[in-house]
């Protein structure tokens, strides 16, 4: 787990810093500089990103811009209205908040994986997501994209949920039955191989065959009471799988009715 607190700085703040504002890093002069929309659109996006409080961007040789540490207070003041911001996005935006050189002109890490409950906006409506270098407006094709991403997921965890169980039940009330049908398999093809060895042999002579003719009509009466049981068997399967159609047939109507967006948007065709 990472540190709360370096005293110097840390590698993974030493490579933002050598960077210009990104996809994602920004840079924040005050704790105050902040926004809800800033966390949302990290949150939003891809990777996620990480904000330096008390940095500035400074332009370097060869127009080449990175960050400059100028400071800001690190106090519980400060972190407090930090996480008062993520905890105002809908929903609460997760951030980890790192305090960096410490010992000497200290500043704030923060950062912000992509969210697992996407889409995310401001207490006010606000869906933003990081672009280029800034924070841009998620459009509607992209908030659309994001909402039916999280609402099919609900509901494939949840049908898998609960089919698991049913499935569960259906694999230890039929392993008898499947034991059974391996056993019966088997038989069949030690059958097969008998009767093609015999075809084989009677190829070799007439008197050889009418030695055998009786032994393989015996196999021939055997193999066919054995597929009569194996279409017995295969019969009790398809009604234990028809019941099991219908159980599913419930489960599906009720999450139609719990998620109605999600299936309607999944039926539509392509444009």
């Amino acid at each position: 787990m990472e540190k709360d607190v370096y005293m110097s700085i840390s590698r993974r703040a030493k490579a933002l810093l050598q960077r210009q504002e990104g996809l994602d890093v920004e840079f924040k002069q005050t704790v105050k500089g902040v926004e809800a929309t800033d966390l949302v659109a990290f949150a939003n996006s891809a990777k996620g990103g990480a904000i330096l409080v008390g940095v500035s961007e400074s332009e370097e040789e060869g127009s080449m811009q990175k960050g400059k540490i100028i400071g800001c207070p690190v106090g519980d003041k400060e972190k407090l209205y930090i996480l008062s911001k993520s905890e105002s996005c809908v929903p609460p935006v997760e951030v980890n908040i790192i305090i960096e050189n410490y010992a000497r002109k200290p500043f704030f890490r923060i950062e912000i994986p992509s969210g697992k409950e996407k889409p995310y906006c401001t207490a006010g409506g606000t869906y933003k997501i990081r672009g280029d270098g800034r924070t841009n407006i998620l459009l509607p094709g992209r908030l659309l994209s994001l909402f039916i991403e999280k609402q099919s997921e609900i509901f494939f965890n949840r049908f898998r949920e609960a089919t698991k169980e049913l499935g569960k039940n259906m694999l230890n009330s039929n392993s008898a039955l499947q034991e059974e049908m391996q056993d019966l398999l088997k038989k069949i093809l030690n059958m097969e191989y008998t009767v093609e060895t015999r075809l084989e042999d009677i190829q070799e002579g007439v008197d050889y065959a009418e030695a055998i003719s009786t032994e393989t009509a015996c196999y021939f009466d055997s193999l066919f009471v054995s597929f009569t049981k194996l279409k017995e068997r295969i019969s009790y399967l398809e009604k234990g799988l028809a019941d099991i159609e219908r159980k599913l047939d419930l489960i599906l109507e009720r999450t139609q009715a719990t998620y109605p967006l999600a299936f309607r948007e999944l039926k539509q065709p392509d444009s």
